[in-house]
């Protein structure tokens, strides 16, 4: 039980800080969007002028043209994705400190202490479906870089690996509703 107090620490934490990134990926996304591109350097460590690959969460997006110049709107389209892929993130860091707290019976929904409830079921569904969003995000985002950005050699790549564990949390979503209809089958024999 410590160990699950510790994980359910780290991963409201977690979820802080995506939240927080989030806000400073909006406001850097706002601040581009009007022009000021010195924002970036300002909250993130982000250098326009190195000119290099942009990554994260698998999207990657090489953010200058074929002279070495910076190009404005890639930035804007990798912040715009941080934006998209860090709520995400928190919303996945959000469910399974939910999952614990409401499995260990602290919620007010929980249904007392086990895992085998309809709202931790719900919840890892959710988890699934988040982290196959992540690599989705990155696909729209790669397109609308191609089209916003036409006639720019603005180079975009995606990592599919979310949607391999989002289809994983998925299927297990499915074995928790299984043990949950084992347990009420029990609990009525009693």
């Amino acid at each position: 039980m410590k160990l699950n107090k510790i994980v359910m620490i780290i991963f409201r934490i977690a979820e802080i800080c995506y939240w927080v990134g989030t806000a400073m990926c909006a406001v850097i996304a706002g601040g581009i969007s009007m022009g000021q591109t010195s924002i970036i350097t300002l909250l993130s460590d982000v250098d326009p002028s190195a000119g290099r690959d942009l990554v994260a969460f698998g999207f990657s997006i090489f953010p200058v043209d074929s002279q070495g110049n910076p190009v404005k709107g890639a930035y804007l389209i990798f912040f715009i994705a941080m934006v998209l892929m860090m709520a995400l993130m928190a919303m996945v860091c959000r469910n399974i400190y939910l999952i614990f707290k409401t499995s260990a019976g602290e919620t007010s929904f929980s249904k007392g202490q086990t895992p085998f409830q309809p709202d931790n079921i719900r919840m890892v569904r959710e988890i699934g479906i988040f982290l196959m969003a992540i690599p989705v995000v990155g696909l729209i985002m790669s397109v609308v870089s191609r089209i916003a950005l036409a006639g720019m050699e603005v180079e975009t790549s995606v990592d599919l690996h979310f949607v391999m564990i989002g289809l994983a949390m998925i299927c297990l979503s499915r074995f928790f509703a299984y043990g949950m209809e084992l347990q009420d089958d029990v609990d009525g024999l009693v």
